[in-house]
Formats: C-alpha cells, sequence, structure tokens
C-alpha cells in the first residue's frame, strides 16, 4: 500500500469514528432530530465552500432542522470523501462536490472509496470557469498576451488550481494544449488557498468558477482574463470567452451536488431529496447564486447520477490514453 493511499485511509478513518462516536439517530426518533452536517472536501474560501455555507441555510430551512458547513481538505477532496463514504450511512453527514472529486479522483489515484460509495441527492448549482491573474499584472493584460508569454517562458509561467481531478486542473490541461504553451502547474488543497497565492504573487494565473472568484473581482485584486463557455457569461459580460479569441474552446460549466453514503435508507434520502429541490428554489439562495456568478440549479437524484457516471467513463478513457494523471 503506498504512503498517499495510507495516509488517506488513516485520516478518513479516524475522521470516520468521530462522526460515529454518538449514538444512532433512528434509535433517537424521525430524521432529522439532529444537525445535519455538510463536509466540504476543500479548504474555506473557494467555490465549494462559498457554495455550501450559502445552500446551508436554505437547506436547514426547509428540513427544519440546523446545518453545518465542515470543511475537511486535502488529497485533492479524498480526505473529505471518504470521511463521507465511511461514516454511518444515516443522512446526517453529506458531501458537497461535483465529479472531480468522486468520479475522476478515484480514476487517477487509490482513493479508498469510489463512486459506488456515494448515493447522490441531486444537484445544486451551476458554474462558468474563469481564467484569472493579479490585478496589477503587468507582463500579459489578457488571454493572447499571455498565450505569447507563456509561449516565450518555457514553463517557467507557473498556473494554480483546485487539486487532482478538479475542473479547474482539466481547464488549465486544455489551455495548454489550446496555446501549445507549457506550464508549471501547482495543484492546492481547494481554490481559496490558491487565489490567496495568486493575489500574493507566489502563482501567475489560476482557474476558479466564477462563483469562488467574484468578490476579488469585484474588490479589484484579480482581473477575469477569459470565462470559459459558448458566450460570455451574464456575470461577466464585458470578458470575452476563450472560443470568441480564436484559441479553440474549453469544457468548463461546472456544477456541484450533495452526496449521501451508499445504504442510505430510502425515507432518509428521500426527504433529503425532497429538501434538496425545495432549498434550491429558496429566493434567497437562488438570488445570492446569481450575485455570485451561478445559477441555482436542482435535479433529481438520477439526472446527477447519470453525470456522474459520465464523468467517471471520461475520466477512465483519459487516464487510459495518458491524457489524465496524478500530478
Amino acid at each position: 500500500m503506498n504512503i498517499q493511499r495510507r495516509q488517506l485511509m488513516q485520516a478518513g478513518a479516524l475522521a470516520a469514528a468521530s462522526l460515529a462516536a454518538g449514538p444512532r439517530a433512528f434509535a433517537q426518533g424521525s430524521f432529522p432530530n439532529k444537525p445535519v452536517t455538510l463536509i466540504v472536501p476543500f479548504a474555506p474560501g473557494g467555490n465549494t465552500d462559498l457554495v455550501a455555507r450559502t445552500f446551508a441555510v436554505a437547506f436547514g430551512k426547509a428540513l427544519g432542522q440546523s446545518v453545518v458547513v465542515d470543511n475537511r481538505g486535502g488529497g485533492g477532496g479524498a480526505i473529505g470523501a471518504n470521511l463521507v463514504a465511511r461514516a454511518p450511512a444515516d443522512g446526517y453527514n453529506l458531501l458537497v462536490a461535483g465529479g472531480g472529486v468522486v468520479a475522476v479522483l478515484p480514476e487517477m489515484i487509490k482513493t479508498p472509496y469510489a463512486l459506488s460509495n456515494f448515493t447522490p441527492l441531486g444537484l445544486v448549482n451551476k458554474s462558468s470557469m474563469v481564467l484569472l491573474a493579479r490585478k496589477n499584472e503587468t507582463r500579459f493584460r489578457n488571454l493572447k498576451e499571455l498565450a505569447a508569454y507563456a509561449r516565450s517562458a518555457d514553463g517557467k509561467l507557473t498556473a494554480a488550481h483546485s487539486g487532482p481531478g478538479t475542473p479547474n486542473q482539466l481547464a488549465l490541461l486544455q489551455l495548454e494544449s489550446l496555446l501549445k504553451a507549457k506550464f508549471t502547474v501547482v495543484g492546492y488543497k481547494g481554490a481559496g488557498p490558491a487565489l490567496v497565492d495568486l493575489i500574493g504573487g507566489q502563482v501567475d494565473v489560476a482557474f476558479d468558477q466564477i462563483t469562488g472568484s467574484m468578490q476579488h473581482i469585484k474588490a479589484g485584486t484579480l482581473q477575469a482574463l477569459a470565462v470559459v463557455g459558448p458566450t460570455p457569461d451574464p456575470a461577466l459580460p464585458e470578458v470575452p470567452t476563450v472560443s470568441q479569441l480564436g484559441l479553440g474552446d474549453i469544457d468548463g460549466t461546472t456544477y456541484l451536488g450533495i452526496l449521501a453514503a451508499a445504504g442510505t435508507p430510502k425515507d432518509v434520502l428521500d426527504k433529503l431529496s425532497a429538501a434538496l429541490q425545495q432549498a434550491t428554489k429558496d429566493p434567497q439562495y437562488v438570488n445570492t447564486m446569481r450575485e455570485m456568478g451561478a445559477v441555482a440549479q436542482g435535479s433529481a437524484p438520477s439526472e446527477f447520477g447519470r453525470i456522474l457516471q459520465a464523468e467517471q467513463t471520461l475520466a477512465q478513457q483519459a487516464v487510459k490514453d495518458g491524457r489524465l494523471k496524478a500530478e
């Protein structure tokens, strides 16, 4: 067993043990009779964290119970994901994630969990990605200038992402190919720390979801070089898309959803799914997502499941072809 896998299993086992220490909920009454925890598998401050904290308020109202957010970053999201996979399947510990953590990462490295260890509850939002640089960056002020600089820098341009298998990493790989350039790619334990280092000048560029970076763009600490998608994003209408610049396109629409541990009782899953649907229609949640540059996007569990299965299939083929590998 390699060191990384052993560390992930040990960390997940300890965290799961702490969650299991309390008495079983079903012995105490109907679900939910105690706070529900949303596990964010990344450090605070990034897209997943911000969406989870906003969603938790609406989700709590829909459930009639407190919902708390617990950040468990590390291992590209594997620490937090494994915590939920190994926790009691009682619906009280849920994972906030997209396909990168549960469908792509297990195909890249030997995680102590698989997609089959989770049951999708539904989507909660979707967002476009944006390529970012510091506001006071002088070497390049747009994507075409970045392309020229990256080609001349011979691998010295540093590009940050939020972890292996995340859409941010996949977008950087696609951008390298489109620009015919080489980056020095730096992975972080979430988008929050990556953006902190970008603002501080430790890295040159980063991809992030608009939801996680809008506050920094508005504050004037970061600038948007380009957005990903066929048309400009309504949240940043003045920022061109990668395809508009004649450089090809990048698949960059991202999403987040909620997952429970496999084996969670159907009646609990039904209550959670119904509350999720109600929460994604909550006016405050919808408005906050819009302000963050995202769309409140609820779905049935089956739709989220189909998306995850499709991402897993693509990841398996990409790993087989050598296009996707752990750094």
